[in-house]
């Protein structure tokens, strides 16, 4: 009994053995999105990933593909880069007015030939070049795909084309025939609704939407995994408000209620919801001044609308932001669409609380959290209002922001946390189930 006791727990240790000195999982991640210090967060989530993979050498070697005007190669870690590689064909040569620009051609032959390196293979949307070219390369070659939607394109598709629509011929009559009888803008979300479906079809493994229910068009290759978003909790932290810094940095007025929005200025957005809503609360005498970091085609309708009562600062690095945050009074999120909404999540870990449209993921999952109000899209009045009630009750106002920070150290898990937890087995559980097939 001893020799048959020694002899498992040696073969125990060699199984340990060989676990350990397992050749780390090569995995490319596919991210149809121009790499630019003002990207969304869409590419923000993967630098993230990245950043907490360069800790994992010893289970992962990790690819990041942008797209990007020039090609280059950005190390990161030993056992992560950045690869950038200019578009085929990309949508800024059909039109310049769109959140941002991607790869419409249907086979990128570049990344094709990058492919074969991985063990694995993770695309970030459904509609574009790069997920095209890794579903066609999967399917001729055998290597497995992981899916993850990051963006709601068919519905910012619908909205970003109502908008271009509107700018072309106002409301008059054609704007009538294209996005009335034509129905434009439906069309498009229809055909990337299809597009999607394709897609989920033909990957391995698939992982849900942070907020939503099992998707119907899964069709099995449900992972069973819903990707969560981290956050950077010692980075986002209330320890980093200054007040003084804050209003001598952007010139901002003293004595108001500094309410911040973070991310694209645009009508994907609902970003035009923050003027009437703005306008609405200082009427009713609410001492507000609107303060966004980012960039994007309704600036300049802002700029016109709410002059002295906005400033814009641009987009700002991940360090001054979270300066920002820990130092604004109410953060300030319109957007019905995101998946995830980074930006509010980053915003309520640094103590800031959040008024956030009903209908994004970050509302649907956190809408629980006490350091947050949940109102209606479509309603700038309800905006309005709701700053008027906290801008005359401070009090009220920091116990919501000490309790965003709470629920977030308390329920949002770490970037390292999602890649270990969330990425790492569906990844390795596509790989094993392609070589079961």
């Amino acid at each position: 009994m001893a020799a048959a006791r020694h002899e498992h727990l040696t073969t125990n240790r060699q199984k340990g053995i060989r676990q350990k000195t397992a050749p780390p999982l090569k995995v490319g991640v596919l991210v149809d999105l121009d790499l630019t210090p003002g990207a969304g967060g869409h590419v923000k989530c993967w630098q993230r990933l990245a950043e907490a993979a360069a800790g994992c050498a010893d289970l992962l070697d990790l690819t990041v593909h942008f797209s990007g005007p020039e090609p280059r190669r950005v190390e990161l870690a030993s056992n992560v880069r950045y690869f950038v590689l200019p578009p085929v064909f990309s949508s800024a040569r059909l039109v310049r007015q769109v959140p941002d620009h991607t790869d419409l051609a249907p086979w990128h032959p570049r990344l094709a030939r990058m492919l074969a390196d991985y063990d694995v293979i993770h695309t970030t949307d459904a509609f574009f070049c790069y997920a095209r070219t890794a579903t066609r390369y999967g399917r001729r070659h055998g290597t497995p795909l992981v899916s993850s939607i990051h963006t709601n394109t068919p519905e910012y598709a619908r909205i970003t084309i109502t908008k271009l629509l509107e700018r072309a011929f106002g409301h008059g009559l054609a704007y009538r025939a294209a996005n009335h009888v034509l129905a434009l803008p439906n069309l498009a979300g229809a055909m990337l609704e299809r597009r999607l479906t394709r897609h989920l079809e033909q990957v391995t493994l698939a992982l849900g939407g942070y907020a939503g229910a099992p998707d119907p068009r899964f069709d099995g290759r449900d992972s069973g995994v819903s990707l969560r978003r981290g956050v950077d909790h010692q980075l986002f932290n209330p320890e980093r408000h200054d007040r003084a810094w804050f209003e001598q940095r952007f010139g901002l007025p003293g004595a108001r209620l500094i309410a911040m929005y973070a991310g694209k200025l645009n009508a994907g957005k609902n970003v035009p919801l923050l003027v009437p809503a703005i306008e609405a609360a200082r009427r009713a005498g609410a001492p507000v001044h609107l303060f966004c970091a980012g960039a994007g085609s309704e600036q300049a309708a802002l700029e016109a609308a709410l002059g002295p009562a906005l400033t814009c600062a641009g987009p700002l690095d991940q360090s001054e932001l979270a300066r920002a945050y820990a130092s604004a009074d109410l953060f300030l999120f319109p957007s019905v669409i995101d998946e995830a909404g980074n930006a509010a999540v980053e915003a309520m870990a640094a103590g800031l609380p959040a008024l956030l449209g009903a209908g994004s993921g970050v509302a649907t999952r956190m809408a629980d959290c006490a350091g947050l109000h949940v109102l209606p899209g479509g309603d700038p009045q309800a905006w309005a209002d709701a700053i008027v009630d906290l801008a005359a009750a401070p009090q009220r106002l920091a116990a919501m922001g000490r309790a965003a920070r709470a629920y977030v150290e308390a329920r949002v898990p770490s970037w390292r946390d999602v890649l270990l937890e969330d990425l790492l087995p569906v990844w390795r559980t596509a790989v094993a189930a392609r070589a079961a097939a």
